[in-house]
């Protein structure tokens, strides 16, 4: 939780930082994806895999890559 929250006020601070907010955020989605694979709980683990693949990983890429 404290991952997302300090990704997003990254994000919505759009200063010369923000773009490591995709950091924070990935972070999140990756240890959502974590405990809904160990809770085996499938539809969390397709919307934290999805997120994490599809956005996370493209902000990643068009901010700090780029």
């Amino acid at each position: 939780c404290g991952c997302a929250v300090l990704g997003g006020v990254l994000l919505a601070s759009r200063s010369q930082l923000s773009g490591y907010g995709f950091i924070f955020l990935a972070l999140s989605s990756s240890q959502l994806l974590v405990a809904s694979s160990l809770m085996r709980d499938k539809t969390m683990m397709i919307y934290s895999g999805s997120l994490f693949l599809f956005v996370d990983c493209l902000g990643i890429y068009r901010w700090l890559l780029l």
